[in-house]
């Protein structure tokens, strides 16, 4: 029975240090639209964007003001004749899915041990 509740902290462990990078996975996916359609059809509230000399820089809450793309005051304005494609950020979805599915799994095998095994954890 030990053994079993310090294979359960493991997991448990194991199982809220990958809840916590969950945020961490993610993608960035090029779009191709123009920056206007992309910021009027998902208002994204980052956008990467590829400049003509081969940078990229991340704008949070951008916004096409004549004919300069800009985020937030502390970052530089970008001509939208310098921006060569435009990228958002996708993919926590599936991600969360996945940590769902592994919480799941391990609180299933946990509860049938413990049935097994006449009780622990105080159950019968």
């Amino acid at each position: 029975m030990r053994f079993l509740m310090d294979v359960g902290r493991t997991r448990f462990t194991a199982l809220v240090l990958l809840l916590a990078y969950l945020p961490a996975c993610h993608s960035w996916r090029t779009e191709t639209v123009t920056p206007q359609a992309v910021i009027e059809a998902k208002h994204p509230d980052q956008m990467r964007v590829a400049r003509a000399d081969g940078t990229k820089q991340v704008l949070h809450q951008p916004a096409v003001v004549g004919d300069t793309l800009r985020g937030t005051a502390r970052e530089p304005a970008i001509p939208l004749s310098d921006v060569q494609a435009v990228e958002t950020r996708h993919g926590t979805g599936k991600s969360l899915l996945l940590g769902v599915g592994i919480v799941g799994g391990v609180l299933t095998a946990v509860v049938l041990a413990c049935r097994s095994q006449n009780g622990c954890f105080g159950w019968e």
